[in-house]
């Protein structure tokens, strides 16, 4: 152990962090929230029993980013059989790794987790698209670039709560804490 501590340990660097793990729990049931961002990502779903998102990935495992949003709660009850006790429980996790690490408090830059009032719109064809749109995430492939701008600017417009702006502010609040560990 001396001639490890001596030899090795005593002659290497910190460089900082290779990966960091962001996690931000809601009390709120975030199947009803629309996820999105501004840039191509994969996105994968998965649904519950009750027919509901239970499960969202945002990338893909490898990358520099990878966001999932998850239901907490299920996820408690089903991998240790322990029941929470509010009524839903939430979480948004963001992994950064590579290059990723150093630009942590840009990560939600191009991310948006809304509610969006859909039947807010007042033209009949809006509601409808919108609604189509966020049921039917394949839709989204058949959109011309223009129009796929025009629909993610409106959803975000009728969008009362974007749980993004409190990640960021979060945060921001929590950015000496987080930058003194890197």
């Amino acid at each position: 152990m001396l001639w490890l501590k001596q030899n090795i340990i005593d002659y290497m660097e910190d460089d900082g962090f290779t990966r960091l793990d962001l996690a931000f729990d809601f009390e709120d049931d975030l199947s009803d929230y629309y996820a999105m961002t501004d840039k191509a990502v994969k996105k994968t779903v998965f649904y519950g029993r009750n027919g509901k998102p239970e499960t969202k990935y945002f990338g893909v495992r490898d990358s520099d980013r990878f966001i999932r949003i998850y239901n907490k709660k299920q996820e408690r009850k089903d991998n240790a059989d322990v029941e929470v006790m509010s009524e839903h429980l939430w979480r948004v996790e963001v992994e950064l790794k590579r290059d990723m690490v150093d630009y942590w408090n840009d990560c939600f830059n191009d991310l948006h987790i809304l509610k969006p009032a859909w039947t807010t719109l007042e033209k009949i064809n809006e509601q409808a698209m919108v609604y189509t749109l966020l049921h039917e995430e394949s839709m989204w492939g058949k959109l011309s670039k223009n129009t796929k701008t025009k629909f993610k600017k409106l959803i975000r417009e009728i969008s009362p709560i974007d749980l993004t702006e409190l990640m960021k502010s979060t945060l921001k609040s929590e950015r000496k804490t987080i930058a003194k560990a890197d």
